[in-house]
């Protein structure tokens, strides 16, 4: 009994004009193994069908629906990220038998538990742009929804060339990068940190991209450099700049993060800290006017002392009038990095604050886990998984976080672990091939 679909060398496919890319021709030939092409014919919005099939209905609580028979494979989604998550799905379900590529009949539809699954991804001067370009690769097969882009001193600036180190990405570098999310269905975000990690750089290697380059800038920033200086008038107009730059890269994009977290000289003086509500006021609502939604992370708008194994430093008297001074269209991005259990205190505390809640996990699944848990109990808004500085030995965090979520993987997987699949995933957007650096995530196996 004949129970799969055979894929040919040369398949012709009738799609969604958006997945007619290069991004997706070269996912299907990888997960071909080289030794199948795709060739795009106008199909109706939203779908894939290949071969002799009907396109399936799709439920209205649903991201996409998939079905495979022994004549054909069809996918509909609910918008083109949908679409592109049932093509993840999909590529995921090849196989190689006996010089035989094929997919086993199946009707699938999304499983997901959480409707906004965001990573937030930092690019640092060590991380080389093909690395980047594998990442968001790699977060498109996870079937990510959203991605923030945060560039650690790593992009060009027209508006104040201080703000990029010499070997940072050109804005061209930097739209192929955009680009490629939205051909993967991935809606990317711009973010710029507008109160703390002013440096652009780790605060445990003491540089700063502006003040090394340039001291004479001294007046943008807190007397240490860390924290922008928020009673300067100059600062608020070189955000606006900053900002002006970011939209106009990334193009139409719902949200804007402008970080907020971490403001230490400022959290330690009692005189700026009376000045952090107006300034958090106009900074959201100068973004909410300019049609995003800001997202800040919540450190400094929880109560110190108050929450066992989670970073909070505001102060009791304060933090209300903080919290009700952000636009009210702004995400509370809850990071609680220490916490392993269910629920998330500071998460759970946020419930009723009047805002939509994200929850942010780091690499450690215990984490990961305590936090979509919460988020899905309480129903919260979602989650954004951060990777930092630490994929050069987490890169497997960013698909166990996604298969938490509901993420549909390789069909052998219940056989291997995160790393193998995730390595294998690495290996299938390798599309221009690989050094010895460049292949895995980390350039070295032996640390010299």
């Amino acid at each position: 009994m004949i129970n799969y679909f055979v894929i040919e060398n040369s398949s012709t496919v009738y799609a969604d004009k958006r997945m007619h890319n290069d991004t997706v021709k070269k996912l299907w030939k990888s997960f071909c193994l080289n030794n199948g092409e795709i060739n795009f014919e106008n199909g109706e919005n939203f779908t894939f069908r290949l071969g002799d099939v009907s396109i399936p209905k799709l439920s209205s609580d649903k991201e996409y629906v998939l079905t495979v028979t022994e004549n054909g494979v069809a996918i509909v989604g609910k918008d083109y990220g949908g679409l592109m998550r049932g093509f993840m799905s999909l590529l995921m379900k090849i196989e190689w038998d006996d010089e035989v590529l094929k997919i086993g009949t199946v009707t699938e539809e999304s499983d997901y538990n959480i409707k906004n699954r965001m990573i937030h991804i930092c690019i640092f001067p060590e991380n080389d742009f093909y690395f980047i370009k594998k990442l968001i690769r790699l977060a498109g097969l996870c079937q990510y929804t959203h991605i923030i882009i945060e560039f650690w001193g790593m992009l060009k600036y027209d508006c104040l060339k201080e703000l990029a180190w010499p070997n940072a990405f050109t804005k061209e570098q930097a739209k192929e990068l955009i680009d490629e999310c939205r051909e993967l269905g991935i809606e990317p975000i711009p973010m710029f940190n507008q109160l703390g990690h002013a440096t652009a750089s780790r605060v445990c290697y003491g540089k700063h991209v502006v003040l090394d380059q340039n001291p004479q800038l001294q007046h943008y920033f807190t007397p240490d450099g860390w924290a922008w200086n928020i009673t300067s008038p100059k600062v608020f107009d070189l955000f606006k700049k900053i900002r002006t730059e970011l939209y106009d890269l990334f193009g139409e994009c719902e949200y804007m993060h402008v970080g907020f977290d971490e403001a230490y000289f400022i959290t330690r003086n009692e005189n700026l800290r009376k000045q952090l509500p107006d300034f958090l006021a106009k900074v959201t609502s100068e973004v909410e006017a300019e049609g995003r939604r800001p997202m800040i992370w919540m450190d400094m708008l929880l109560e110190e002392k108050t929450f066992e194994n989670c970073t909070a430093t505001g102060k009791k008297d304060e933090i209300s009038k903080l919290r009700n001074s952000a636009a009210k269209s702004t995400v509370f991005v809850d990071w609680q990095y220490r916490c392993t259990e269910t629920p998330i205190p500071t998460s759970v505390s946020l419930k009723d604050c009047g805002h939509d809640v994200m929850g942010a996990p780091w690499y450690n699944p215990d984490n990961y886990t305590a936090h979509i848990q919460t988020i899905t109990e309480n129903n919260f808004f979602g989650v954004m998984m951060t990777t930092w500085h630490t994929l050069n030995e987490r890169m497997p965090s960013v698909l166990g976080c996604a298969k938490k979520c509901g993420a549909r993987s390789f069909v052998w997987s219940q056989f291997s672990g995160l790393r193998e699949e995730t390595a294998t995933f690495l290996r299938r957007v390798s599309f221009e091939g690989n050094t010895y650096a460049d292949s895995g995530w980390s350039k070295e196996q032996i640390e010299v």
